[in-house]
């Protein structure tokens, strides 16, 4: 078997992918354990950072930070949309508002969504 060496844009596509699909897992599992919605957010944005810090060769630890912070921002907004689509005008919902959480959701998704601009390699 030949062994090829993965070239870094490879890398950060492969540490993208797998932030976002372990993104997606911890939003689901904070239904069962609320605490991992401020924990989540942060554990993507110090990997994130922390991947950023270390110049080119951090790049694939920054997509896949960034890649968990839309994994998550995509499963928050899905529920916080899902909340304010089933409650409206009823009184079942405990007169709660869901539109912090969105706007919550909207934001993590949009600092994954940055981390990943910066850290995705550009093509001239």
């Amino acid at each position: 078997m030949v062994n090829r060496p993965v070239s870094s844009e490879t890398s950060q596509i492969r540490g993208l992918a797998a932030g976002v699909v372990g993104g997606v897992v911890l939003g689901l599992f904070t239904s069962l354990v609320f605490l991992l919605v401020i924990i989540g957010p942060l554990l993507g944005l110090s990997v994130a950072v922390l991947g950023l810090r270390g110049g080119f060769e951090g790049r694939s630890e920054a997509a896949t930070g960034g890649g968990v912070l839309i994994g998550m921002g995509v499963v928050y907004v899905y529920g916080a949309l899902n909340t304010l689509i089933s409650c409206q005008g009823q009184e079942v919902c405990g007169g709660s508002s869901a539109v912090p959480f969105l706007g919550l959701a909207l934001v993590v998704l949009a600092v994954g969504a940055s981390v990943e601009a910066v850290s995705l390699p550009r093509r001239h």
